[in-house]
């Protein structure tokens, strides 16, 4: 068995500035996995406390699955660490909030507004980036690749119903009778890899659309009822149209 060293965690610790953290006379135990407190206004995390931190299951279930959408991964100039951005459009104020949520324990700041320019107009859009931390380049790994996100093959253990979920939050597409997944960001192959995924690990009979020429993965009519099974109990208020042929709701 390996056991860490107890000096010097405590030397290490004991250079951190208490005053950032809660007081508390509490003796209980914190279950590894349990969901993390944020970190929101907290003065500039150390590196120790940068390396001690962990993804629990259900932050890395959400982070692949904007992974899988638009959000980014990028490392700072003088920095090995990695960085998770995440955009939305401001009428998904709803589904970014939620995001944030759960993630402000990795951020170091609430959502920023900013503007985006397409076609010539000018949109609102909310940006969310966590902090750089040694446990993100994990992601890193897993899609990157000479710098272009890709999809491996490995992917096929981390895409949990939870993922799927904010995969179909970020980039789903109501139509008619299925379900339009905007993949426009990978290749051919890489999206004959996603099919295969969702064929393989969860019965979801899939097939690719093609939209100014670029790929997308349309779930079938037939595997809808499967598909909310799935990710129903991750969807939130707001974006459960994208699983009944509705319209966005108004906020």
């Amino acid at each position: 068995m390996f056991i860490l060293p107890l000096k010097p965690v405590i030397k290490k610790w004991n250079k951190i500035d208490n005053s950032i953290f809660t007081h508390t006379n509490s003796m209980a135990l914190i279950p590894f996995n349990d969901k993390l407190n944020s970190t929101i206004g907290l003065p500039r995390i150390t590196k120790f406390i940068r390396e001690s931190t962990y993804l629990n299951t259900i932050s890395l279930d959400i982070l692949v699955g904007l992974l899988l959408g638009d959000a980014y991964l990028k490392k700072g100039k003088n920095s090995i660490n990695v960085r998770i951005g995440f955009k939305q459009s401001i009428i998904n104020f709803p589904f970014m909030w939620k995001v944030f949520i759960e993630l402000s324990h990795y951020c170091s700041s609430l959502p920023r507004f900013d503007f985006a320019k397409i076609k010539g107009k000018k949109y609102g859009q909310l940006i969310l980036e966590t902090r750089s931390y040694p446990v993100l380049n994990e992601l890193y790994s897993l899609f990157i690749v000479d710098g272009i996100k890709i999809i491996k093959n490995d992917l096929f253990h981390f895409l949990s119903p939870r993922s799927l979920a904010y995969w179909i939050m970020s980039d789903g597409v109501s139509n008619q009778y299925g379900l339009t997944i905007c993949t426009d960001a990978f290749t051919i192959k890489d999206v004959v890899i996603l099919i295969n995924i969702l064929k393989i690990r969860y019965d979801l009979n899939c097939n690719i659309h093609y939209i100014n020429r670029r790929p997308r993965i349309y779930i079938k009519a037939e595997s809808m009822n499967n598909l909310r099974s799935l990710v129903g109990p991750y969807i939130i208020p707001f974006s459960k149209y994208k699983l009944e042929k509705g319209k966005r709701p108004n906020l």
